[in-house]
């Protein structure tokens, strides 16, 4: 069991995951969504870049890459581009948050990869506004792995 527990959490630092979601996947995203709540899809309008950012390690972890912030039609977006890379770790997420501190009440969800371009969909029921940072968050260890503010 301990073998297990320490494979868990050692063995991500020398794995990288690489994701390759494009700007198409979002609306794609947005066009299953409709189609599974028997809703007719609506056209989906473009796609609109609201701020941008570059994240930076933190905890002594390394992290590079521009992360945008998004929206389609009346939907919201993080979206780590292609310039994404980072130390890879276990049990990492992505949160907003704000002054400096994440929030982890917005988690969007575990980290799909440590290379590469991704996007995170934003719960409706979070207020863009009261937001400006986005953080990858370690849960097994409670530590940032990175973060960036979005300007």
């Amino acid at each position: 069991m301990i073998l297990g527990i320490a494979y868990w959490l050692i063995s991500p630092i020398f794995i990288d995951k690489e994701v390759n979601e494009s700007l198409k996947d979002i609306q794609q995203n947005i066009s299953e969504k409709s189609e599974e709540n028997n809703q007719e899809a609506e056209p989906v309008q473009g796609i609109t870049v609201l701020k941008k950012g570059t994240l930076q390690g933190e905890s002594g972890h390394r992290a590079s890459g521009e992360v945008s912030l998004v929206q389609s039609g009346d939907k919201f977006f993080v979206r780590f581009e292609e310039s994404f890379d980072s130390e890879n770790g276990p049990d990492l997420f992505v949160h907003l948050g704000k002054d400096g501190q994440y929030d982890k009440d917005v988690n969007l969800g575990k980290l799909k990869g440590n290379i590469g371009s991704q996007n995170y969909e934003i719960p409706a029921e979070v207020n863009i506004d009261d937001y400006s940072e986005v953080w990858i968050w370690c849960r097994a260890f409670s530590v940032p792995f990175a973060s960036t503010v979005l300007e």
